[in-house]
């Protein structure tokens, strides 16, 4: 049986750490939107912003099917790279194609994007969300069983399965408020803190 050759084994794991660094930075990147702008994005018409809206709906099969994901490129990755070390140079080149590894998925597949995400979270949330809606459809038995098993398991360790409220406080509307700066005209400053009041 023929071995696939080198140049498409590095092009496969190449592939791999492409989406390592999709699946994290866009994760972080639709957890740091800001909820009201994606709102208003929505309702003017933008489908990027919907498509993130409605997923966000539903953040437990969001997280679901991105942890599904990545789980199987963060396992065949690692498996690919012993392939490629073995066929380069035998057992010791093992060791060193995983320390190697290492330090590849952590730099360029888990910090660099998930910054990026926090940092530029509609740049690559919005692009992310028409990739993640079929395929949530497409593995939304696997997502389904996976939420059940680990809802369980927050179940027996006493978790609640409330989903966090969004809506904002009157302290928190003033803290709002206040930090625009720039944006609202002092005097309004005061009359929107005035109605709060």
């Amino acid at each position: 049986m023929s071995h696939p050759s080198l140049g498409a084994l590095f092009a496969g794991l190449g592939l791999l750490l492409l989406l390592a660094a999709f699946f994290a930075g866009s994760e972080t990147a639709l957890m740091s939107l800001n909820r009201y702008r994606l709102r208003h994005r929505a309702k003017a018409g933008h489908r990027g912003a919907r498509l993130a809206e409605t997923l966000l709906a539903h953040p437990d099969r969001l997280i679901g099917l991105i942890l599904l994901l990545s789980t199987i490129v963060n396992v065949t990755a690692p498996m690919l790279v012993e392939f490629i070390a073995f066929r380069l140079g035998g057992e010791f080149f093992v060791a060193f194609g995983a320390a190697i590894l290492t330090l590849v998925l952590l730099i360029f597949c888990e910090v660099a994007p998930k910054t990026y995400g926090a940092l530029h979270p509609e740049r690559l949330a919005l692009p992310a969300a028409y990739v993640y809606t079929p395929l949530l459809h497409l593995l939304y038995p696997f997502v389904w069983a996976t939420n059940l098993l680990a809802n369980g398991v927050l179940r027996l360790l006493g978790v609640s399965q409330q989903q966090a409220s969004h809506s904002l406080s009157s302290e928190e509307l003033r803290t709002v408020v206040a930090e625009a700066g720039a944006m609202i005209p002092h005097r309004h400053q005061q009359m929107l803190v005035s109605i709060l009041d």
